[in-house]
């Protein structure tokens, strides 16, 4: 009798262990990943693949074999599969976003050349998180600090600030279509200037405030911004956002374009970043590079795209567990800057290497850190004595919720301005 039960229960655990591992085999697939590209590489043993699980957002990497090609078995899940590498001095990448594997397949990987437009300004430090004030979440101090990371003097006029349209928590749409020529804008603010106005030394940088006063007289957390090099003036934002404060010894960005109506940087970083010089008079380049699409309820919107060729530097930017598709193409940041969440004081920060060199090598995954803590950039003395921290009722002393933060804008996106 014993040995009868012995036997029985050693044939349920074998059987359940035969249905554990056919559950496993049948949940796996074969995927066989192969490199194309439009320049002949002979050899792509120095190629990597690198392969995150969407689930766990945990990333392994392979090599390629001579012939470009790795097999791999993979759980029926959703990826991001990327391939990288060099030939000759020259950078390659491709990837294929938010990809559902549910079956045996061969799946090829685009590789494109990753030089960008050289010679201009970089980010040195995004700060778009903004901070908790008396335990409200605010963000009255974002500012952006560019850097000159070449041997030459370059001027500064006429670089110009702007942001994706599309949004890293959300998978592809009309807007990534456009990748990789394209990026379209929601927003354009240029450094003004006649082409020799703004001169930056190598190893120089700019401040960009926000709003260009002292925000510690009246938060906690907050910076003091009175000295950045330049600001954000908005005269004519919506009516809704109240009205915004000009410092006078501080000159404004020049405004281009701003879809929402408002300059925006999400503090979760659900847009991401870049900066460009556009090729011809801004009358020509917004008649060029008009773009319309259809919104959520039908209705045809406008905007502008920028020819990825006029790019001279990107940071791509999301937040932890909530990233689907990138909005920058990997020509301009292979990687990507991520927050933990909105309002902790998160600074994007670029790694500095010997020589008053920023490294750059157009990823920022491994270019920056996240640091935490933002910088004061006090008013210079050469600046006057007027106080400009006055009590106002500005777009960034609002308070914001837990559920505003996970909107994909911050904002009423009501309206379509351009040309002022």
């Amino acid at each position: 009798m014993y040995s009868k039960r012995k036997i029985l229960v050693c044939a349920l655990v074998a059987g359940l262990l035969f249905t554990f591992a056919a559950c496993k085999k049948n949940n796996s697939v074969a995927v066989t990943i192969v490199a194309k590209s439009e320049v002949a590489i002979n050899d792509y043993s120095d190629f990597t693949v690198s392969i995150q699980d969407l689930r766990t957002e945990k990333t392994t990497e392979y090599k390629l074999n001579s012939e470009g090609k790795y097999e791999v078995m993979l759980d029926k899940a959703s990826y991001t599969i990327s391939i990288s590498g060099k030939v000759g001095g020259a950078s390659y990448y491709g990837v294929v976003e938010n990809r559902s594997i549910t079956q045996k397949e061969t799946l090829e990987i685009t590789l494109t050349n990753t030089m960008t437009q050289q010679g201009g300004l970089i980010f040195k430090q995004l700060f778009f998180n903004g901070e908790t004030n008396s335990g409200q979440m605010m963000h009255p101090d974002q500012y952006i600090i560019l850097y000159n990371n070449t041997d030459n003097v370059v001027y500064a006029d006429g670089i110009t600030f702007s942001s994706s349209m599309h949004s890293t928590p959300i998978g592809e749409d009309v807007f990534t279509k456009e990748l990789p020529d394209y990026v379209v804008a929601q927003q354009f603010y240029a450094i003004p200037g006649n082409g020799t106005q703004y001169p930056v030394q190598p190893g120089g940088q700019i401040v960009i405030a926000r709003t260009a006063i002292d925000h510690s007289k009246n938060y906690e957390n907050a910076v003091d911004l009175s000295g950045a090099d330049f600001e954000i003036y908005e005269p004519d934002m919506p009516s809704d956002f109240g009205t915004d404060i000009d410092n006078p010894d501080v000159p404004n960005l020049k405004i281009i374009f701003t879809y929402y109506g408002i300059f925006n940087m999400h503090p979760r970083g659900f847009q991401s970043h870049f900066l460009f010089r556009p090729d011809k008079d801004w009358k020509t380049f917004l008649a060029e590079n008009r773009f319309e699409f259809k919104d959520n309820k039908g209705q045809t919107r406008f905007t502008y795209k920028v020819p990825t060729a006029l790019i001279m530097d990107g940071i791509e930017t999301g937040m932890e567990g909530m990233v689907k598709t990138k909005a920058l193409p990997p020509s301009v940041d292979k990687g990507m800057s991520k927050v933990t969440g909105c309002h902790r004081q998160e600074v994007i920060t670029r790694k500095e290497l010997s020589g008053k060199k920023l490294q750059d090598t157009n990823n920022s995954t491994v270019d920056c850190v996240r640091t935490k803590g933002q910088q004061s950039f006090p008013k210079k003395k050469s600046q006057s004595a007027a106080v400009f921290y006055m009590q106002a009722s500005k777009p960034t002393d609002r308070v914001y919720t837990e559920a505003e933060c996970n909107e994909l804008w911050i904002g009423s996106g009501k309206n379509n301005f351009s040309g002022r």
